[in-house]
């Protein structure tokens, strides 16, 4: 097996896996009678039409791309970095520290998980496990993990992706902050002068 190929079936198996957890976690919340994919009025509202339509849309992307990336059709050359073999071994760790975080995530959010801006039955302030350190844990993994992934790769237009999909989450950090201050007024805003929106505070 040359070492394309390893990196190929680590990444694979680094996909499957993040996609087997947030099956789990979506699962175990069906069984409780709710949602995380379910979109309210309000989701909408805060977060905008369009918005809401760029998930599936860059997901559905990012997929291209993945499939792209493991038929390297003939001319793709171009699309592959020459990263080197530590490199690409960091990529690795990467997605599995931003797995692990991932996982430690939804473990803390408990029933209060869901992928738009809605709150949840009895929604509270959750300042425990990773929340304790940083504002938006989510986005935090998720970077964590297709930041690796696309290092795993040497494939530049994942990365290209993975730095829009850091925009995009800056843009709904910021809303939902906006939305958590309306939800919890002072308790939030001295919550958020504890913590970091994306890296944990160095005081």
């Amino acid at each position: 097996m040359n070492e394309n190929t390893t990196f190929k079936l680590l990444f694979l198996v680094l996909f499957i896996l993040v996609l087997i957890v947030r099956a789990y976690f979506g699962i175990k919340q069906r069984r409780r009678g709710q949602s995380s994919y379910s979109v309210s009025e309000e989701a909408v509202a805060r977060e905008g039409r369009w918005s809401l339509l760029l998930r599936p849309v860059g997901f559905l992307f990012m997929l291209g791309l993945i499939v792209l990336y493991f038929i390297e059709p003939s001319g793709s050359e171009w699309l592959f970095l020459p990263l080197p073999l530590w490199l690409r071994v960091s990529g690795v760790l990467l997605g599995v520290a931003g797995l692990l975080l991932l996982v430690w995530v939804h473990r803390t959010l408990g029933m209060q998980w869901s992928t738009t801006l809605q709150f949840k039955e009895e929604h509270t302030l959750n300042t425990s496990g990773p929340y304790e350190f940083i504002r938006h844990p989510m986005y935090a993994s998720l970077f964590l993990f297709f930041l690796g992934l696309s290092i795993v790769s040497s494939f530049w237009p994942l990365m290209a992706l993975v730095v829009i999909f850091l925009l995009f989450f800056n843009r709904i950090m910021e809303r939902e902050e906006a939305m958590m201050i309306d939800q919890f007024g002072e308790e939030y805003r001295v919550y958020m002068n504890s913590t970091g929106r994306f890296l944990p505070r160095l005081r």
